[in-house]
């Protein structure tokens, strides 16, 4: 079967036995290759000039933005249902990477715009970019990995993963103020809002607040509005992860300066007497 025949068609006319799908050996392929590549050229690129950096972001958040929107477009044209809102629309957690990019990029180095798009960036969307790496069901359980929707998705979420460790390996950011995991999930909450919206008008699940796989495992025993607040919670918690390590090490480190200059201490005493 020749994969490029199907490159542009839409889902809805797609044969059955379409090669290149979810966990088939071509999907395995590109996501072992881009989980490889991805972390090395970000650590090599880890000591490029910082305006260069910001020039190498805005090309890549540019892209993003645009192919966005070329797929809705096509994907609105080519399907017999046409616009589907409940979703196409550009309201899932890892859409955020495009809202928050332009605070990244041209947000004052120690302004609370950038640190919040940053942290976000760094956490949430770090974990969203690898777990698409993997699982991308979404868009793999319907196209092929050769397609213009595969294609899409792979590239999308490897620059998700790409820029955040960048930033890291470039100390263009770091974990070191756990405060900032508070800031990390301020853009969710916000894209959340409209999220719900559409989700409750037109019975759908971004972001998963109405549950979806995996998360249909819990969320489908529970009551929806318990199922939100425990998301909710979830999101808020996940990027103190990052954070924790080297808050702990910080802090293990000032106890053991306090007990080394209290030893000094008793001996100074102890020598007087």
């Amino acid at each position: 079967m020749n994969l490029f025949e199907y490159f542009f068609t839409n889902k809805a006319y797609l044969p059955a036995d379409l090669p290149g799908r979810l966990f088939s050996p071509l999907n395995i392929a590109v996501m072992i290759i881009l989980t490889v590549a991805v972390p090395l050229v970000a650590f090599l690129l880890r000591k490029m000039d910082k305006k260069k950096m910001k020039i190498l972001f805005i090309v890549l958040w540019a892209v993003m933005v645009v192919a966005e929107g070329a797929k809705i477009t096509w994907e609105s044209l080519t399907n017999p249902n046409g616009f589907e809102v409940t979703g196409i629309l550009p309201l899932y957690i890892c859409s955020i990477f495009m809202y928050v990019m332009p605070f990244a990029i041209w947000g004052g180095e120690k302004s609370i715009s950038r640190r919040t798009a940053c942290a976000f960036l760094c956490t949430l969307n770090l974990i969203g970019g690898f777990i698409n790496f993997i699982y991308p069901s979404n868009v793999l359980s319907s196209y092929s990995v050769i397609s213009f929707a595969g294609l899409h998705t792979l590239f999308y979420h490897a620059t998700m993963v790409f820029v955040a460790l960048l930033m890291l390996f470039s100390k263009y950011y770091d974990y070191k103020n756990i405060k900032d995991g508070f800031l990390a999930v301020i853009p969710l909450l916000i894209v959340s809002i409209p999220a719900n919206v559409i989700n409750f008008v037109y019975n759908c699940s971004y972001m998963f607040f109405r549950g979806g796989f995996p998360f249909s495992l819990i969320s489908d025993h529970l009551p929806e509005w318990l199922w939100i607040i425990i998301l909710y919670l979830a999101y808020a918690l996940i990027p103190f992860l990052f954070y924790l390590p080297y808050y702990i090490y910080k802090k293990t480190k000032k106890e053991s300066e306090f007990d080394k200059s209290t030893n000094k201490i008793l001996k100074i005493i102890k020598s007087e007497i």
